[in-house]
C-alpha cells in the first residue's frame, strides 16, 4: 500500500513539473507586452498580483490623465466662473 501511494505521489509531482509554460506562450506574452506586478492595496499588507498587456496599461494611463484634467478644471455655472 505504501509503495502504491509513493508511486502516485511521485507521478503527481512529476506531472506538476512538466506543466510549465512552453516557448510559444512566452513569446506571445512578450509580443503583447504582458507584464505582472505585485501591488499593495491600501489597508492590506498582502500584495495583490495584477497582470496586464501593453494596451491595457496605455488605456489606464490615458483614463487617469483625463480624470486628473477634469478634476483640475474650474467649475462653472451657466458659463460664469
Amino acid at each position: 500500500m505504501k509503495n502504491i501511494l509513493s508511486v502516485v505521489v511521485s507521478c503527481v509531482v512529476l506531472a506538476g513539473c512538466n506543466a510549465t509554460d512552453d516557448e510559444a506562450d512566452k513569446q506571445a506574452r512578450n509580443t503583447n507586452g504582458y507584464k505582472c506586478e505585485q501591488i499593495r492595496v491600501l489597508g492590506s499588507s498582502i500584495p495583490k498580483k495584477v497582470c496586464s498587456t501593453r494596451e491595457q496599461r496605455k488605456e489606464a494611463e490615458i483614463r487617469s490623465k483625463e480624470a486628473t484634467r477634469n478634476a483640475q478644471r474650474p467649475i462653472t455655472l451657466n458659463g460664469i466662473e
